[in-house]
């Protein structure tokens, strides 16, 4: 999928919640936090999935690099997105609180797909331990993130 067409797609949402919320229209908050926890959760399958399939030999490490560089490029906009958010000052305080929540979920998801990046340039066992240590703290701050059970 095109970088800057989900992006724009995410500024859109968030735009349109602002003004939603000018208007306490809680459907469409409701519907943005849930898609938003639903983003952060696939970014992370989709690094892990990739991990997996590197490991597994099916993409050689530029391939990898790609897309992860993709990963990372998309998760960053939408955690800018998030700041200008909390920056417009216009949710309450339960929803600047879970927009402070998932920004704080999208550094450390950040953190994963970085890690698997310096494992893919690497091949190192250091560096495979360091991506598999942040994609278990990460998925743990989503599931608590998400009120998701084990």
């Amino acid at each position: 999928m095109n970088p800057k067409l989900l992006l724009t797609a995410v500024t859109a949402l968030m735009f349109a919640s602002a003004s939603a919320y000018a208007a306490e229209d809680t459907a469409i908050l409701n519907t943005l936090g849930y898609t938003t926890g639903q983003s952060v959760l696939l970014t992370h399958m989709a690094v892990g999935t990739l991990a997996d399939a590197f490991v597994a030999k099916t993409y050689k490490s530029g391939e990898a690099t790609n897309f992860v560089a993709t990963y990372i490029n998309i998760t960053q906009g939408m955690k800018d997105q998030m700041g200008k958010l909390l920056d417009a000052d216009v949710l309450t305080k339960n929803d600047t609180q879970f927009v402070r929540n998932t920004v704080e979920v999208l550094d450390l998801v950040l953190d994963e797909a970085r890690a698997l990046k310096a494992f893919v340039k690497s091949g190192d066992d250091s560096d495979a331990q360091s991506y598999d240590k942040a994609r278990k703290k990460a998925l743990r701050e989503i599931k608590s993130l998400l009120g998701m059970k084990d």
